[in-house]
């Protein structure tokens, strides 16, 4: 929502006003006792908030239910915790450097932000970006910066209009806050002329079957053959439609079986693709015998031909921490002897391109459509649209569901390409390279959508170079805090 451009003006007017650049000698307007916590505490309360749905996981699925509310702490606490940083190195630079927070709260936030998302604990959910996702004229921006830009973007907004709050100058505070706006709407009448100058491409006919299946049915063998019974009746009446669809996309661990070990139950799936003559999209546990004796496991998903073959798979490579392997087990082996109801699958090595009908696409599997750089690989490597396969089921009735869908959106406008996203129980949709969204599909229903989805065309800069404004922030915030750092130590010798 357009909020998110003045959402951190109080913390930034505090951190202004409580630290004192190095060449005064007043005492800051805020008293500094233990105010270092104080953006902390900002980033806990609202990541407890945002992630408020993790109480509604089922407990069925967990080990120990007791944990999810220590968890959901422990969560707001970490993520919290990158708030914390953006204070405190803003802190730093103010006291070493004398630059103003104001100044370089953009470039700050942009690398707190890249830290927030990366390694094996990265997690983006949540970066203030994704709140302009259903407003498509305000993300055109990630088109050239991307997601992260639009968040430094967005930085950018709030610090003008808390430099206006604190101006005391009436000619200052004025000019402060028309800078504020025209920075707001320069990039939105932009994006607004960009949708217009939108020429759709290429298209190709694809048919997102929504079963609803809830994960006690499918996981329990005594209700599998009903579950495919129902996958198999929608994409019944998806291969009746005119136009046939070119593609038909089941969602994530649609098939509730190891499909190269149990050979009846493939065989079955290649005797209905074949029947209908469309290629399938589905998501699949896999699994194979190692070197070793033991089973490697897969979250995976596989474009099944009418030939009666899987063409392709491919194995999610960013698994879910905790929900679908416990992190850092190369480091320490002996934490994937820990117990917390994951399925411990093992991660995926590389990114697929499916070639279907002179086209290509890649898969983006559940939470992996919250990654920029996931999304740019398929680009790169020469993918002409996306299709995001997800179980949101777990996330129940809340606010979750379209949280993860507006995320998605991000990633086609960034890399110019098309988007076919199916979800087990919502949100299904199909989204054009400008992050239009058709069809959005209800909750908790079953649903067939069929529609087309729109082939990308030229390279957007996002694409081309990646993130490169988070690199400059990179680059200038590590010269200041070198800069911090050297400027006493030449004093002290």
């Amino acid at each position: 929502m357009p909020l998110v451009f003045v959402a951190l003006v109080p913390l930034l007017v505090w951190l202004q006003r409580d630290t004192a650049g190095p060449a005064s000698t007043a005492p800051p307007a805020v008293p500094s006792r233990g105010s270092g916590a104080v953006p902390w505490l900002a980033g806990l309360v609202f990541n407890i908030l945002l992630f408020w749905w993790l109480v509604r996981l089922p407990a069925a699925a967990m080990t120990h239910p007791w944990i999810i509310v220590p968890a959901l702490l422990a969560l707001a606490l970490y993520l919290g915790f990158f708030v914390a940083l953006f204070g405190w190195i803003l802190r730093f630079i103010r006291r070493r450097v004398g630059w103003s927070p104001l100044v370089v709260a953009p470039a700050v936030w942009g690398v707190t932000e890249w830290l927030k998302s990366s390694g094996p604990l990265g997690c983006p959910w949540g970066n203030v970006s994704y709140a302009l996702a259903e407003h498509p004229a305000w993300i055109q921006g990630a088109q050239l910066v991307g997601a992260p830009g639009l968040s430094i973007w967005i930085v950018s907004v709030n610090a003008l209009f808390a430099g206006a709050l604190l101006a005391r100058r009436s000619v200052t505070r004025v000019a402060l806050a028309l800078l504020g706006v025209a920075l707001v709407a320069g990039p939105v009448l932009w994006g607004e002329k960009q949708i217009r100058a939108h020429h759709p491409g290429e298209t190709l006919r694809v048919a997102l079957v929504q079963p609803n299946i809830s994960s006690e049915e499918k996981w329990d063998t005594a209700h599998q053959e009903k579950s495919i019974r129902t996958l198999a009746r929608l994409s019944r009446e998806a291969a009746e439609q005119v136009p046939k669809p070119d593609l038909l996309v089941w969602p994530e661990t649609a098939l509730p079986f190891y499909v190269r070990l149990e050979a009846p139950k493939l065989e079955m799936l290649f005797d209905l693709i074949q029947e209908l003559n469309v290629p399938l999209m589905v998501g699949y546990p896999d699994a194979t015998f190692s070197l070793s004796g033991g089973v490697i496991t897969h979250n995976a998903a596989g474009l099944v031909l009418p030939s009666r073959m899987i063409a392709a798979q491919y194995e999610k490579i960013h698994l879910v921490p905790f929900g679908e392997r416990i992190p850092f087990q190369g480091l320490l082996p002996f934490l994937g002897k820990i117990n917390l109801g994951q399925a411990e699958w093992a991660p995926g090595t590389k990114p697929v391109i499916f070639p279907l009908r002179g086209t290509a696409f890649g898969v983006l599997i559940c939470f992996e459509s919250i990654f920029p750089e996931l999304a740019r690989d398929y680009g790169v490597d020469g993918a002409r649209f996306l299709v995001n396969i997800t179980n949101d089921e777990w996330f129940g009735p809340t606010a979750a569901p379209r949280q993860h869908a507006d995320m998605a959106i991000l990633r086609c406008v960034e890399e110019g390409l098309g988007m076919a996203r199916c979800a087990n129980t919502g949100i299904s949709m199909i989204i054009d390279p400008l992050g239009r969204v058709t069809q959005p599909s209800p909750l908790f229903r079953e649903a067939l959508l069929s529609g087309d989805v729109e082939l990308g065309g030229a390279p957007t800069l996002f694409r081309l170079w990646g993130d490169w404004l988070t690199g400059v922030s990179i680059g200038l915030v590590l010269v200041l805090l070198l800069l911090g750092w050297y400027r006493p130590l030449r004093r002290a010798i």
